[in-house]
């Protein structure tokens, strides 16, 4: 039995929509550490204490 075209064109936009979102989700996370890690090293090189 032969699965139909728009079936096969369906699934793959699916998936490639899943993998845009994950992509998306893994950049935005990539992005909030690195911010992190910049206010981490700022505050323990004595950057918030004003001295």
């Amino acid at each position: 039995m032969l699965i139909p075209t728009l079936t096969i064109r369906r699934s793959i936009l699916v998936a490639l929509m899943l993998v845009s979102l994950l992509v998306l989700a893994d950049s935005a996370a990539h992005n909030e550490l690195q911010r992190a890690m910049g206010d981490m090293a700022f505050v323990m090189s004595g950057g918030a204490s004003g001295e």
